[in-house]
């Protein structure tokens, strides 16, 4: 019965342990967003760029980061944290666009999902820059055949996103958008690590 009662305890406080450290983790962000919000925005995005490459090249191919690759990821998180929060203002912009709501409410598709498709879409033309980007990075050709397969893989990879993009337009804070952007781009890269990893 002691024993019982340990585990009981023991189960109890994981959770808590971890909402605590949640809470202490967004508060720590909180303070540094406040007082300086775009080294906050770029470190932010900088753990996703250069996470999500690391496990791309590390543990999908097996090469070592060097400074290049650094280099690269960090250039593109500049630009990224100073575009992608604007996203979502453009996103409300569209949604908002009388033709644009006259289309979904015929499709019956929410307004809430349509900021979700939308801001999908608009994420395309980054994403293809960015797979330039890493093609000059990777020195890999960059020709029309390599194009559209790129598109094509965008196109297929950004279904999984669109959880993410809906929680992010409809249910939290603009601030809070680079970190979760971030998040889902090293789940999702590490969730292909290991089915490559499985499938060998």
């Amino acid at each position: 019965m002691k024993l019982e009662n340990k585990l009981t305890s023991l189960g109890k406080s994981i959770p808590n342990a971890t909402w605590k450290s949640i809470e202490k983790a967004v508060d720590l962000y909180n303070r540094a967003y406040e007082k300086y919000p775009k080294t906050t925005n770029f470190l932010s995005t900088a753990v996703g760029t250069i996470g999500g490459d690391y496990i791309a090249k590390k543990v999908l191919e097996g090469e070592d980061i060097n400074l290049r690759d650094l280099a690269f990821t960090s250039a593109a998180a500049v630009y990224q944290s100073w575009l992608y929060p604007k996203f979502i203002d453009y996103t409300n912009k569209i949604a908002e666009m009388e033709s644009v709501k006259k289309v979904y409410n015929k499709l019956g598709i929410s307004k809430e999902w349509t900021k979700t498709l939308i801001i999908g879409g608009l994420f395309f033309a980054p994403n293809m820059a960015y797979w330039g980007l890493l093609s000059v990075k990777n020195q890999a050709q960059i020709t029309m055949k390599a194009a559209k397969e790129a598109a094509k893989s965008i196109a297929m990879g950004s279904i999984p996103y669109l959880g993410v993009d809906y929680i992010v337009m409809n249910k939290m804070k603009k601030k809070y958008c680079l970190p979760m952007w971030s998040a889902a781009e090293l789940a999702y890269n590490t969730f292909l690590a290991g089915v490559a990893y499985l499938t060998k």
